[in-house]
């Protein structure tokens, strides 16, 4: 298996779009196995890789995955942040206490607030996350972060 893994990331880094879709297809049905070599994809150098692995982890969308697109939400790249809040979203109720901790130890983080905006604004249209004290509202305001801290930790006791 680990040698199926290896060779279906190493497609990864060729240029052929179809082959890099078709791999991540089977790193997919492959799961949870596959996590942690994708996991090791999420700081490289090129940008058309650390893509591939975060809208793998995506689809793969078990909790096992949390970790990892938590961080990815604190990417400068736009697309990796996309990839990685649509994974949680996936992955539903149970990224939210790990999200609401990410934003209690990392409130100043731009790109993670836009992130975490991103997945409870889906889980709160799934109606799988309940924002009955603003949390959303004040990530929105970018400048409250003592606030949105709070909110944060209050949030994190419902879940």
């Amino acid at each position: 298996m680990e040698n199926k893994i290896e060779e279906l990331i190493k497609i990864f880094y060729g240029r052929d779009v179809i082959k890099r879709k078709n791999a991540r297809y089977e790193l997919v049905k492959i799961g949870k196995p596959a996590i942690k070599y994708l996991t090791g994809l999420i700081n490289e150098p090129k940008e058309h890789i650390r893509w591939e692995a975060i809208k793998t982890l995506s689809q793969i969308a078990t909790p096992e995955c949390i970790p990892v697109l938590i961080s990815a939400l604190d990417s400068d790249d736009f697309d990796v942040r996309w990839l990685a809040a649509e994974g949680l979203i996936e992955i539903g109720k149970k990224s939210i206490k790990p999200l609401l901790k990410a934003l209690i130890k990392e409130q100043d983080s731009k790109y993670l607030l836009e992130g975490a905006h991103h997945v409870l604004k889906g889980l709160e249209f799934k109606k799988i996350y309940i924002d009955d004290i603003g949390l959303i509202r004040k990530i929105e305001s970018y400048n409250l972060h003592p606030e949105i801290a709070f909110a944060a930790k209050e949030q994190l006791s419902k879940y």
